[in-house]
């Protein structure tokens, strides 16, 4: 049997990072995600190549299947991938193994899409080659499947997209609050502390926690948060099981909020209603359908959950339900019970709470709870007279309706063991523990009194919502953060933040490498970088890299440096390639020159996103690597144009050099009208300030050498020669076009005695003053005459042993001009006698200039 293939996994990693949170050598509790080639027993929906369905898979076996193609189920669930077209039907895995056939799977760098295919399996004995025992291949032995794990759905998408911009602004805000509280000088002066790391701390790290006016604006920030969460899991669009992942992310923030981003910005206050607010959004109770039946029946303390939802009520904080139901009792036979319930309702009814509007201040309201409370129980003695227990009604038989009335009374009266019993979980004793226990319930007092309750009701460790829950109650921020991190990323990553931001997450080295919240934000780049949609993350990457200490930073560089631009057009063809099943197809009209127009836009203002990035993030070194490659792209599509921009933004002057010499070989092999051409595709700056950039390069010479002496860094000013000469060049070819011949023939003097015309130009502009030279008209004088034999001696010199420097654009260029001559193969020889037709016309156009013409000494 071949064995299973190994190699990739489709399952997210989560053990195998240098950053570990498990003990070492613990086992990974995830199983590993695994596809299947088999046809599968549901469907496939229309119009998809994958459905993805999720089995339980035997460990034993990569895809889900036994001996005999079946699936199994196991404790252990795994997603499957069931690939179209299917390579065998199910239950034929078998036989579809023993004909030599296995998979290969290549991962992409990015996106985290998986591409795999089948092939032969390699044979056991290396000397002889892989066979098949069906060699008759199928559809699906000739396909290549493409898969992934980890796209990410809409609501996501929109998530992630929309909580950027807020855990940016959070950012500005704690660093103005820094800067604003720093002392505006003598920084200097601070005193250097060191943290437990043995890492010097900045003046920010001295300034402890964000004071109060902060602390407001990130509670904002988190409601905004929990806006966009409450949006989501209220959306009927929503996948349940996503959905279901929104609420417990909504609950837990929601939560956090409470605990540590008091809306006051300090957290002095109580803290009791608050927290009930929150149990009763999380967990709402009574339910009103089971009151409403109770109250629905002629007695309704016949009812055998009468008294139970009185109790929730209380425990809650519906007090006027509570007294609502118990002045129901006031119809009943016994006289002392009615008398009872009315005395409860009337109490419960003028209950204190918090909340109320007419407590100035919390001590307010602490004597009013405390004169109510001395009030009820004068009023409860008063009532009993001192009677024993299950005395108080006089009948043995109302002795059931007494316990239920003293449940409803220490209830009353904050009883702690009583709420613990009576509570249903933990949630529900805390809730009611600020309200009637402990109504002077703060922030601080939390940890202590989360003990006393979870020591009576423990949390239920299965779930892990609970878990966090408790963790967040407890202030054990680093068990909460874990579990947060079990369930989502953003989850963790942006709570992670708020509570760094307060100075909350301990530093715990022997655990952590880097501190937690930069993990977490690692983490979370990590999750939008490998899937399908990464390119429209990039810049929501660069801003959480930015933002996750040293290590970010440096993740940033490389992350920045593969965003794809694609000045060429590139991925525009090859969209219209795909679009077009595959074949190359001309394009032609307005559709797809359009088509290709938007790709360069949409490209060029990619361009400018990420330099403003990049200047951001002061990333100028790696823009200036960014626009190296794109330009070398450019160069070699021949779109020396952009390329020049780009090698301008990069300050490669060999690169513009180098644009330089290509657009002068289209006019040695293509002639004068491409060359007019791709010089217009130049910025119209780039060519403006080539001959100022030369003039001062010809004015700071070095006395002693003779050679300039301008920084390294000033590429326009050291290739400004190469760049003046296509300029110069340039305006002799367009007076040629004009019938200014006597304009040309100055010009070409000084491209020649200039200087700025590379050597191997020399012989091809001697070449082009030919025709100047025998023209009716004499258009050089003897001076210019006399300089361009100097040249023309120069190459003939010098060519006898660097005939390629001096010689080959020469015949590159006389080989265009005989194209017309039944193309004639032309060599060096041809060269030579090229440049005596040279030295023949100077020697006329001397004479000329001597005898008749301006030169004349008659």
């Amino acid at each position: 049997m071949a064995p299973a293939p190994s190699g990739f996994s489709f399952s997210t990693p989560m053990g195998g990072s240098s950053f570990s949170f498990a003990p070492q050598g613990g086992q990974s509790s995830s199983g590993s995600s695994s596809f299947s080639f088999g046809s599968s027993s549901n469907p496939f929906p229309p119009k998809s190549t994958t459905a993805i369905t999720t089995i339980t898979n035997p460990p034993q076996e990569a895809n889900g299947m036994d001996e005999d193609g079946d699936e199994q189920e196991v404790e252990v669930e795994v997603e499957v991938l069931h690939l179209q077209p299917a390579a065998y039907p199910k239950g034929d895995k078998r036989k579809w193994k023993s004909s030599g056939r296995t998979i290969n799977a290549v991962t992409s760098p990015v996106g985290g899409e998986v591409a795999s295919w089948i092939t032969k399996k390699p044979s056991s004995n290396p000397n002889e080659p892989s066979t098949l025992s069906e060699p008759s291949l199928s559809l699906s032995d000739r396909t290549i499947f493409f898969a992934s794990l980890s796209s990410l759905p809409d609501p996501l998408v929109q998530l992630y997209t929309e909580s950027h911009l807020l855990f940016t602004s959070l950012q500005q805000i704690v660093a103005e609050s820094h800067s604003r509280r720093l002392p505006s000088v003598g920084l200097e002066k601070i005193a250097e502390a060191w943290d437990k790391r043995g890492n010097l701390v900045g003046a920010d790290g001295l300034l402890g926690p964000p004071d109060a006016e902060t602390v407001i604006h990130m509670r904002r920030l988190a409601d905004l948060y929990l806006d966009q969460l409450g949006e989501l899991k209220s959306s009927q669009d929503v996948d349940v099981e996503l959905r279901a992942r929104f609420t417990t992310s909504y609950n837990i923030l929601n939560l956090a909020g409470v605990l540590y981003l008091p809306a006051d910005g300090k957290g002095e206050g109580l803290v009791g209603e608050e927290i009930l607010d929150w149990v009763n959004d999380v967990d709402p109770a009574p339910d009103n359908s089971q009151g409403n039946e109770i109250m629905s029946i002629q007695n309704p303390w016949e009812h055998p959950l009468f008294f139970p939802y009185i109790s929730r009520c209380i425990l809650r904080g519906f007090q006027l339900p509570a007294a609502s139901f118990l002045r129901s009792l006031s119809k009943h036979p016994n006289s002392l019970i009615s008398k009872l319930s009315s005395l409860l309702a009337q109490h419960l009814s003028i209950f204190p709470r918090s909340t109320e509007e007419r407590w100035r201040v919390d001590l307010d309201f602490l004597q009013a709870h405390k004169s109510w409370l001395a009030k009820f129980r004068a009023e409860l003695m008063n009532f009993t007279q001192g009677k024993q227990k299950g005395q108080w009604f006089g009948e043995d038989r109302y002795k059931s309706i007494e316990s239920d009335f003293r449940v409803v009374i220490e209830l009353m009266e904050g009883k702690p063991q009583r709420i613990l019993e009576e509570a249903s979980d933990w949630k529900e004793a805390l809730g009611a523990w600020g309200i009637l226990v402990d109504v002077d319930m703060r922030r601080d007092h939390l940890p202590e009194i989360m003990a006393m309750i979870l020591d009576k009701i423990p949390v239920d460790t299965t779930i892990s919502e609970d878990a966090i829950q408790s963790a967040l109650c407890s202030a054990d921020i680093i068990k909460a953060l874990m579990g947060c991190y079990d369930i989502d990323i953003w989850l963790s990553s942006h709570l992670g933040d708020l509570l760094d931001k307060l100075e909350l997450i301990p530093d715990d080295e022997e655990r952590f490498e880097i501190p937690l919240r930069d993990h977490f934000l690692l983490e979370y780049t990590e999750i939008l970088q490998n899937n399908p949609k990464y390119s429209a993350f990039w810049r929501v990457i660069c801003d959480y890299l930015n933002y996750a200490g040293q290590e970010g930073r440096n993740r940033l560089k490389s992350h920045i440096m593969r965003i794809s631009i694609s000045l060429d057009g590139d991925a525009q063809q090859a969209k219209k390639k795909h679009a077009d099943g595959g074949m190359d197809v001309e394009q032609d009209g307005e559709d797809g020159t359009g088509m290709l127009s938007k790709g360069i836009e949409e490209a060029v203002r990619l361009l400018d996103e990420v330099r403003a990035a990049c200047g951001e993030f002061k990333l100028e070194e790696e823009f200036k690597v960014i626009s190296q490659i794109l330009a070398s792209k450019l160069i070699r599509k021949g779109e020396f144009g952009m390329a020049a921009s780009m090698s301008m933004m990069a300050g490669d002057g060999w690169a513009l050099s180098r644009i330089a010499e290509r657009i002068l070989d289209s006019y040695i092999t293509d002639g004068d009208e491409e060359f007019l051409r791709l010089v217009d595709t130049l910025p119209p700056t780039l060519l403006s300030e080539a001959p100022t950039a030369l003039a001062e390069l010809q004015t700071q010479l070095d006395p002693t050498s003779g050679l300039p002496d301008l920084p390294a860094t000033s590429a326009l000013s050291i290739f400004a020669s190469r760049l003046t000469f296509l300029s110069e060049f340039r305006d002799y070819l367009l007076f040629l076009h004009q019938g200014a011949r006597d304009r040309a023939a100055s010009k070409l003097v000084g491209l020649l005695t200039s200087g700025i015309a590379p050597v191997g130009i020399w012989a091809v502009l001697l070449v082009e003053s030919i025709d100047l030279l025998e023209d009716s008209d004499i258009l050089f004088s003897s001076n210019e005459t006399f300089e361009l034999l100097r040249v023309l001696e120069e190459v003939k010199v010098n060519s006898s042993f660097a005939k390629q420097d001096y010689l080959e654009q020469l015949i590159q260029y006389l080989q265009r001009l005989s194209k017309n001559d039944n193309n004639k193969k032309m060599g060096y020889e041809d060269g030579y006698k090229k440049l005596d037709q040279v030295r023949l016309a100077l020697a006329r156009n001397l004479a000329r200039s001597l005898v008749g013409g301006f030169d004349s000494p008659f």
